[in-house]
């Protein structure tokens, strides 16, 4: 019997016996119910649980925010293809609205005038390097347009026709030096010719020479055409008078005329093709 205490069987029985107890106690203190192996286990691979987790949650936001991403980018496509939808009904209503405006005043400019023949044309193309921001228009020959009719928008002289093709025309503005007009002022019934030059045509501006230096031609005056000549016809408007100035000699004066359309941003205008009193024609 001694023997089997002394042997090496009993030595491991012991030990095993021993770690037994050691568990227990331990689970015991620690208020834990999981088995002693499950305690040793849960601390060995504690820290591998701990990663598992994280590296579980970080791949979970990221297919969220992935999703989150394409969500975004499927929205902000859609508000980006709203917005030009949007734009371009803008675009369309600006132009319809501009065409309105213009005929509207067409159609006062017939009821006083009934002896005027219009076409109506659209600006087609700008001369970006030209100053005196001339352009050309959908009619030509083929819709009875010619040289030197005039071109205008509403009541306001906008410039005159100075080469014809048969689908398009260009014109020349009046803010173009080669572009004289007689005219006078509505006010003091002065007389005398509106031109312009290249510093003025920026501000869109002509102007009204040789006035005399006590000219009754005050601000706000309003400047027509004479009807003088037989290319334009009479009480066309070509500006308000913005200013009025001494020349550079000091021996007379001249009106700045500020013209009431936006001639570089026009899109449709109106040509004279007749009107009674146009050169060519005989009086009635």
């Amino acid at each position: 019997m001694s023997e089997f205490f002394k042997g090496k069987k009993f030595k491991i029985l012991v030990v095993v016996i021993a770690a037994i107890v050691a568990g227990s106690i331990f689970a015991s203190v620690s208020q834990n119910a999981s088995s002693p192996v499950s305690s040793v286990f849960s601390v060995v691979f504690s820290p591998i649980q701990r990663l598992s987790t994280y590296v579980s949650g970080k791949l979970s936001d990221f297919s969220l925010n992935f999703r989150s991403s394409s969500t975004y980018k499927a929205k902000v496509e859609e508000l980006e293809k709203t917005l030009e939808e949007y734009q371009l009904q803008l675009i369309d209503y600006q132009q319809t609205k501009q065409k309105l405006t213009l005929y509207e005043e067409f159609l006062g400019v017939k009821e006083e005038n009934p002896d005027f023949t219009f076409e109506p044309a659209t600006v087609i193309s700008k001369d970006s390097v030209d100053l005196f921001y001339s352009f050309v228009i959908s009619k030509g020959s083929a819709d009875g347009i010619k040289v030197d009719d005039p071109v205008i928008f509403g009541k306001h002289l906008v410039g005159v026709i100075s080469s014809v093709r048969p689908t398009t025309s260009v014109v020349r503005t009046i803010l173009d030096p080669k572009v004289n007009v007689s005219a006078y002022d509505t006010q003091s019934s002065e007389y005398g010719y509106v031109t312009s030059n290249a510093e003025m045509a920026l501000r869109e501006e002509c102007y009204l020479p040789g006035l005399e230096r006590n000219t009754a031609i005050t601000k706000g005056s309003v400047i027509c055409t004479t009807g003088i000549g037989g290319i334009y016809p009479k009480d066309l408007i070509i500006g308000t008078v913005s200013d009025v100035l001494n020349d550079k000699h000091g021996f007379s004066s001249y009106a700045v005329i500020k013209t009431q359309v936006n001639i570089p941003d026009l899109q449709n205008v109106f040509v004279l093709t007749s009107f009674k009193g146009q050169q060519g024609q005989s009086e009635e």
